[in-house]
């Protein structure tokens, strides 16, 4: 079973990830524009530069989206009755609200969950959800939450693209598949079970087991 330790060594080279793909890329891309800018406005280029400009604009904006959102991710999840079930509601409006593909809920009655066990699950869907609108280039997702035996169970499948799941790394490995090596994780530290399932061109089927 993975530690505590190894957990979050791995969410702060997650976030590295995180910042190098997203804001330090946005970035680059600002401090280009803006010498872009700066030799327009030295040849007189004023049409170019005004071009150019309304590009600059909308790159900061971008990057201001980013930071706004991956704080709102760091930020623990809440919700008003305490109950998992309406962190998952408010993670898929936040992901309906940033472009992710149309989801249909289905759950049982909210289950009484341990705070960390809450927190564990929270973390886990969020990152399903972020990884289908990043890379699954789905048109529909099926979410369905069941408190039954003693075991609440999270699945979570999208008609996607796929990949094969032979390539998934292993949770105890210490290279690649941060995202899915911290789900597996998260999983396993509250006595869980993580499963996926996925093939090329087939969808993804992520289901996650854990004791109430």
């Amino acid at each position: 079973m993975p530690d505590p330790l190894s957990l979050a060594e791995n969410e702060r080279r997650f976030l590295a990830q995180e910042l190098h793909d997203g804001m330090t890329q946005s970035l680059l891309q600002v401090n280009m524009q803006a010498s872009i800018c700066k030799q327009y406005l030295s040849m007189g280029l004023h049409a170019e530069l005004e071009k150019e400009l309304d590009a600059l604009e909308s790159q900061v904006h971008t990057v201001s989206n980013q930071l706004r959102q991956l704080t709102s991710d760091l930020r623990p999840p809440l919700s008003s009755d305490g109950s998992f079930n309406a962190i998952l509601e408010k993670q898929i409006e936040t992901h309906l609200q940033r472009g992710g593909p149309p989801v249909n809920l289905t759950q049982s009655d909210s289950a009484t969950l341990s705070g960390p066990k809450r927190l564990a699950l929270a973390r886990i869907s969020q990152e399903i959800l972020n990884n289908i609108r990043k890379h699954a280039k789905a048109t529909q997702v099926d979410v369905t939450l069941t408190n039954n035996e003693g075991q609440c169970q999270l699945t979570v499948s999208d008609n996607g693209i796929g990949f094969d799941d032979a390539l998934v790394p292993n949770p105890l490995s210490e290279k690649g598949g941060a995202g899915m090596i911290n789900m597996c994780s998260r999983a396993r530290l509250i006595g869980g079970k993580f499963a996926i399932h996925s093939q090329p061109k087939q969808g993804t089927s992520i289901k996650v087991t854990i004791p109430l």
